[in-house]
């Protein structure tokens, strides 16, 4: 039995130090970040379509055209044409990725209002 309490005892001291004060945010904040989630979604749907997209493009091209392992097969039409060829799939994977991060920002935008009434 004492070892019992004493090993609840320090278990206790143990969790009193470690753990960290949780404080719930404000109406005001919960707002602030539906506002940010909500402005979030559309801009990373473009990002992908604009930024990641064209990124993932040049990278592939680049790597098929002039990163061979035989040098002397750089630059050749094969190698251009493939790079082409696996262009519209790199786009297409860039644009999925941005619309999934804007649907998790529109999801994170409704917990976000779901909070403000559960008092989270």
């Amino acid at each position: 039995m004492r070892k019992k309490i004493s090993f609840l005892f320090i278990l206790f001291l143990l969790a009193i130090i470690f753990c960290r004060p949780v404080y719930a945010f404000s109406t005001r904040h919960h707002l602030i970040n539906i506002g940010k989630d909500i402005v979030n979604a559309p801009l990373v749907i473009l990002k992908g379509v604009f930024i990641k997209g064209p990124k993932a493009i040049k990278e592939i091209y680049c790597y098929e055209v002039y990163g061979s392992e035989k040098p002397e097969k750089n630059g050749w039409l094969t190698k251009k044409i493939f790079a082409i060829w696996s262009a519209p799939p790199a786009e297409a994977k860039a644009i999925i990725d941005g619309t999934v991060e804007g649907i998790k920002s529109v999801g994170d935008a409704v917990k976000e209002t779901l909070s403000i009434f559960a008092s989270d």
